[in-house]
């Protein structure tokens, strides 16, 4: 008997512990809209670049129509990146935030939309650190880069083909 009680509880409690993992979403945050947007507004991420050659600069330019606008920079002679957090009220007490990087409607390029999309995970690493209150994780951001290079490499090798042959084609035509 003992047994079978210890084994109802070993499955209540996995139980309890698989729902709440499966409905985990890492972009809800305990707080208002209100605090979300003024710890956005306020946060401000500075990290050595890899070559050693200056650092990475992501920042707040204040509210926006979504939540708040960010910037990033790569480098001081690097031009400036645009992103928004969109901030959602879901409670009273409860809200979603995640980063919009957007540039229009979507390209047809996969070389574009990849380049596009590789923005995304370092602002999105600066607003899970600014809202959970914890350091700036490069290796996290990394990882969803490169997530994001294999998701499209397939299309980005057709594009290149595609392209290499269009190339070769009006080569041959116009005789180089």
């Amino acid at each position: 008997m003992p047994a079978l009680l210890l084994l109802a509880g070993a499955l209540a409690i996995g139980g309890y512990l698989f729902y709440n993992f499966k409905n985990y979403d890492p972009s809800v945050f305990p707080y208002s809209k209100q605090q979300a947007q003024a710890m956005l507004d306020n946060a401000r991420t500075t990290l050595p670049r890899r070559d050693g050659g200056g650092q990475i600069q992501i920042w707040s330019v204040g509210p926006s129509a979504r939540g708040v606008a960010l910037k990033m920079q790569y480098a001081s002679w690097a031009p400036v990146l645009k992103c928004e957090a969109v901030v959602t009220a879901i409670a009273p007490e409860k809200t979603r935030v995640v980063p919009d990087c957007s540039s229009g409607p979507a390209s047809d390029s996969a070389m574009t939309r990849t380049q596009e999309e590789l923005q995304t995970p370092m602002f999105e690493e600066h607003i899970l650190a600014t809202l959970n209150k914890r350091a700036f994780d490069r290796s996290r951001a990394d990882r969803k880069e490169v997530g994001t290079v294999f998701k499209n490499l397939g299309a980005m090798q057709r594009e290149a083909v595609e392209r290499a042959s269009e190339a070769k084609r009006m080569e041959a035509q116009f005789g180089r």
